[in-house]
């Protein structure tokens, strides 16, 4: 974060961005990065949670091979990752292997439960793991050896696995995405602003200074608090389209 800033914000009035992935997104891994510059660049204090979104949760565990058709990058998406990699300075190895990502969702939930800085550096980990290095994320051994370089204990990962201590928690944060409308990865609500599919760094920033924008005005009285952070939970009865723009276009 940048060490200046012109107003200060309580843990409760920072612009918060809900950022919705899975760890075989190619565009969400780009995001990642792209939330980071931000974190470290932009004048504005804003909190991040990851929300998990299990895309495949009926894929085979050994994964599908990216070579056939129906799974397969198109050959414009794939120039599009490796521009992005070289304009944005970020690894980029294009994988062989679509990985079933539930063991990793698990591995960073393990992660959220011994803290907030952990949870990001392993979220980090296990996207540069498959996206950075080609490793195969659906792997136990290569999960393992994530968890392993962030002190996490090979017997509790494995016990969360095999008791699914962590799968409820997964179908609740599933179930905030398909209650605003999503049914694929990326996404972000930023605030009140729904974005839907990887846009350029400005566009998040430009929301980011609108969003921080609004929560000044509301201390300062100028309009209701009632518009400023929707509920995480949420009442299943609630139309989410009423609080939320809709940007829907992936980048090109």
């Amino acid at each position: 974060m940048a060490e200046e800033h012109s107003h200060e914000h309580t843990a409760f009035e920072r612009p918060r961005v809900l950022v919705f992935f899975d760890y075989a997104c190619p565009f969400c891994y780009v995001d990642q990065h792209r939330f980071n510059t931000l974190e470290s660049e932009l004048d504005v204090d804003f909190d991040i949670f990851l929300v998990p979104f299990e895309l495949r949760p009926t894929m085979p565990d050994e994964g599908i091979e990216l070579s056939q058709d129906e799974t397969g990058h198109s050959e414009r998406v794939d120039e599009y990752l490796e521009r992005a990699a070289k304009k944005e300075g970020f690894p980029l190895s294009q994988p062989s292997l679509l990985p079933k990502t539930h063991k990793a969702l698990v591995l960073g939930e393990v992660a959220r439960d011994l803290g907030d800085a952990l949870h990001r550096r392993v979220h980090a980990a296990i996207f540069r793991a498959y996206f950075g290095e080609g490793k195969d994320i659906g792997s136990s051994e290569v999960l393992l050896g994530i968890a392993g370089e962030f002190g996490i204990e090979r017997e509790e990962l494995e016990k969360a696995w095999e008791e699914g201590t962590h799968d409820e928690r997964l179908h609740q944060f599933r179930h905030i995405a398909l209650h605003l409308g999503l049914d694929a990865t990326p996404a972000a609500l930023i605030c009140n602003e729904l974005f839907i599919g990887s846009r350029p760094a400005g566009v998040l920033r430009e929301a980011l200074e609108r969003c921080d924008s609004h929560l000044e005005a509301e201390r300062d009285g100028v309009v209701g608090a009632a518009e400023g952070h929707p509920s995480m939970a949420g009442d299943a009865d609630e139309d989410p389209a009423g609080h939320v723009t809709r940007a829907e276009a992936v980048e090109s």
